[in-house]
């Protein structure tokens, strides 16, 4: 479940506290002088790029593409161990007492269909920003924390990675919970080392962090779904306008939202966000009335989260 992790190594826990001593086992290395920096050099080892300083060393790369043949592959707490291990052999240096600077958390789903056909039954989720980029990468966004998914189907054979003979020819959707700066801090913690990655405790409260984020979702109607219980013309009526809502994009709630914050539309600031809210909701399916889509999804995510280990 292991994925991009970024690790810095204060010059004090470095070989004879010489944050330049791992060149030797780098490639493509490079050197740089900047007034502000000073001396500093950079390479490569694996997936992982090596940025070394005078106040210590600086590893930034994909721990899963780093240690098997492509992070299609998802690393187990085990194999995650195993890793760090051997990325910390390879540089002659304690990986388990490095800082944790960043942590990605995902895995590849297979689904009966594209990935991006799940896509519009992913609403709102509070607290962050809700973007798809492209046709094929959907994105919440927060200041510390961020969440994708994308077809890695697609992706793997862009980018010519090696997909599983198990998996090829699915559609695989893949979901990633990126705690992008301070993970400590998201995660209520004085500091994460490379030891506490693979702490039982630890690696299944991540997993299972990366569930709610996807939980907390709100999960929208497809438009079978919502025409499914009318009864009454108020039930049509409220039908055709979450179906309008949905066949002209949640962006667009964001964006009438927002014409109306640069008009000054309303007196009280809170009536903005109490207006998306509501649109949202009525795009928002009841769980009694999941579409099929969505609880395959959420059977495959809750699935992964008890399993995982």
């Amino acid at each position: 479940m292991l994925d991009t992790v970024n690790f810095w190594i204060d010059r004090s826990d470095t070989t004879k506290g010489n944050p330049f001593g791992v060149l030797p086992y780098l490639s493509d290395v490079t050197e740089q002088r900047s007034d502000k920096l000073g001396y500093s050099a950079s390479g490569k080892l694996g997936d992982y790029t090596v940025n070394c300083f005078e106040g210590g060393v600086s590893l930034k790369g994909s721990l899963a593409k780093y240690y098997l043949p492509s992070n299609v592959f998802t690393l187990t707490r085990q194999t995650a161990a195993e890793a760090i291990e051997r990325l910390g052999d390879e540089l002659h240096l304690n990986i388990k007492a490095a800082k944790v600077t960043r942590i990605d958390v995902s895995t590849v789903i297979p689904t009966r269909r594209p990935p991006t056909d799940y896509y519009n039954g992913l609403g709102n989720k509070p607290r962050f920003t809700r973007l798809q980029a492209t046709k094929n990468t959907l994105y919440y966004n927060q200041r510390l924390m961020q969440l994708v998914f994308y077809d890695k189907t697609q992706e793997a054979a862009a980018k010519g990675a090696l997909i599983p003979g198990t998996l090829s020819g699915c559609n695989l959707l893949r979901y990633e919970l990126r705690f992008a700066h301070k993970p400590q801090h998201l995660l209520k913690m004085a500091e994460i080392s490379g030891a506490t990655l693979t702490q039982q405790a630890f690696y299944y409260s991540i997993i299972q962090k990366w569930k709610i984020e996807f939980d907390t979702i709100k999960k929208i109607n497809t438009i079978n779904t919502m025409t499914d219980n009318i009864k009454t013309p108020k039930d049509a009526k409220e039908a055709l306008f979450a179906i309008l809502l949905q066949q002209n994009g949640q962006s667009n709630i964001d964006d009438f939202v927002n014409d109306l914050k640069a008009k000054n539309a309303f007196s009280d600031p809170k009536y903005y966000s109490r207006l998306k809210s509501d649109l949202y909701k009525i795009m928002q399916a009841p769980t009694e009335a999941r579409d099929e889509m969505m609880s395959e999804l959420e059977r495959a995510v809750a699935d992964v989260a008890q399993y995982a280990r």
